[in-house]
């Protein structure tokens, strides 16, 4: 998804949830975002930061937590987090001292996609939130998005679809979401791995390219000079649909060279201190029953649990209206 996407449903200041027990750090924090366009709030407990979510009348988009406080400690809070469904997509960056591989994985278990281990500097912070704010947005038109079903998708056995963009990714993700039992986060997982296949196996940017893109600024600049070359112009990205019983496949395949898939399909803690690079991961973790990689790397298969045609029609109110009738 590109930055005019993302912006489009943004709100005019992404709120910031700061949580930690040290005033001097939240006043740290405070400093460095307050230069960004955001609405900051602080707290100093874990108590606390579980009250304000649940009162916030606007919500947050993204969570900086503290791991080691008094009272409610960070994990303590992320626990909680996964228990709400309006709170558990909220993105957290967790600031920690606590930087060990173990105390890392255990964050991963959690929940936690982005980790600022402590001390950090003002660069990283900000690269981090902006990072964090990125994933919240894709979520939030995910689910704009999907307001307005597309009940065509029910009527498919069988389908074949050819994209080439990162716009194109996120439109077909959506539609075939549509057919799933939870559309959100199968549109997620879906919009995840096609965008991987547009972008890393098509146009040939791998992972140390996008990091240094995008500390430059110019990865979307690249993107879109990739897409006019005359090697990329023919390129696609074949998506083959499969009705199973209870359950829709989804085969996606792209024109690359293929990759090692393995260094991505968990959350590594070495990553989770870049802003990218959790994509295929956190697809595998939440969209999916099953999800594979196959021969090279260049196609992935996956499966989701299909909405039954019952709940289809049930979710159509010109449907509901005529058998009220």
């Amino acid at each position: 998804m590109n930055r005019d996407m993302i912006q489009g449903n943004m709100t005019t200041n992404p709120r910031i949830l700061l949580v930690d027990d040290d005033s001097i750090n939240l006043d740290v924090m405070s400093a460095v975002l307050q230069e960004e366009p955001y609405h900051l709030t602080q707290v100093t407990s874990g108590t606390q930061a579980l009250e304000v979510l649940r009162n916030s009348a606007r919500g947050f988009d993204v969570i900086v937590l503290d791991r080691m406080m008094t009272g409610t400690n960070g994990l303590e809070v992320m626990a909680e987090l996964k228990t709400h469904e309006a709170l558990q997509w909220i993105p957290v960056i967790m600031a920690t001292a606590a930087g060990s591989p173990q105390e890392i994985c255990e964050g991963i278990e959690a929940g936690v996609f982005f980790y600022l281990v402590k001390p950090f500097d003002a660069h990283t912070l900000v690269r981090m939130v902006r990072a964090a704010l990125a994933e919240r947005m894709k979520w939030v038109a995910i689910q704009r998005s999907l307001s307005a079903p597309l009940h065509s998708v029910q009527f498919l056995q069988q389908g074949q679809f050819h994209i080439r963009t990162m716009e194109e990714a996120y439109a077909l993700a959506i539609f075939l979401g549509q057919g799933c039992q939870e559309p959100d986060k199968v549109a997620f997982g879906l919009n995840e791995l096609l965008c991987n296949a547009v972008e890393h196996g098509n146009l040939g940017i791998d992972f140390e390219e996008k990091t240094r893109l995008q500390a430059e600024n110019r990865w979307e600049e690249e993107l879109a000079h990739r897409m006019t070359l005359q090697e990329n112009l023919l390129k696609t990205v074949r998506v083959q649909l499969e009705r199973i019983p209870e359950a829709l496949t989804f085969l996606i395949v792209d024109e690359g060279p293929g990759f090692d898939w393995t260094q991505y399909e968990g959350l590594h803690p070495e990553r989770l201190l870049e802003s990218h690079g959790r994509g295929i991961a956190m697809a595998k973790a939440m969209s999916f029953q099953k999800m594979k990689f196959l021969g090279k790397g260049n196609q992935v298969w996956c499966q989701a649990s299909s909405k039954s045609a019952d709940r289809i029609h049930s979710d159509n109110p010109a449907y509901v209206a005529h058998t009220q009738a």
